[in-house]
């Protein structure tokens, strides 16, 4: 996988430090918050996040890749895609996304979505990629169903957003599904 993938609208890159407070600023708006299991409350808590990944390259076994979403045109930073790669499952790997309010509605989310899956498969031969998704988060689930994943199972109380248990729906695309649509 390209350490930078680009599309007709969108570039993206690994995030770096220097990209804290634009991530500060779609991450703790309470429209992106309310879905996310991390959130940022200063510039220091968004530096140091992405500071501790820095030295992650992709791929690593039982590790979190954060890339940046940017517009090619004007380079706005307008998200970012996190890509997981299970220690115990090395043909798969889980992603999930993050994108500042006014970014969404517009298809980026998708196309960004579409290049790394391109990439996972391709590149780095990724069976099976999936994501978990609240079951409240109807736009999220429309997003994945539209790029063509297939919702595998409803979990149970999987995990704690601001002290609240709650369930996620396992959704995931198999190699063949992405490079031979």
């Amino acid at each position: 996988m390209s350490l930078e993938i680009t599309t007709p609208r969108l570039s993206l890159r690994q995030l770096v430090v220097s990209d804290a407070p634009a991530v500060l600023a779609y991450r703790a708006d309470p429209a992106v918050a309310r879905n996310q299991t991390w959130q940022p409350r200063t510039l220091a808590d968004a530096a140091a996040w992405i500071g501790a990944m820095a030295e992650t390259t992709v791929d690593t076994p039982g590790t979190w890749f954060q890339m940046a979403i940017l517009l090619r045109k004007g380079g706005a930073l307008i998200g970012d895609l996190g890509l997981r790669f299970p220690a115990d499952e090395p043909e798969q790997a889980e992603f999930g996304i993050s994108l500042a309010p006014q970014a969404q509605g517009r298809g980026y989310a998708a196309e960004a979505l579409r290049a790394a899956l391109r990439d996972l498969a391709g590149d780095l031969h990724k069976h099976r990629v999936f994501a978990r998704v609240d079951p409240r988060n109807a736009r999220s689930i429309a997003l994945l169903e539209r790029i063509g994943m297939r919702r595998e199972g409803h979990l149970r109380e999987t995990c704690q957003v601001r002290s609240e248990w709650v369930d996620d729906y396992l959704y995931a695309i198999l190699d063949r599904e992405i490079l031979c649509p």
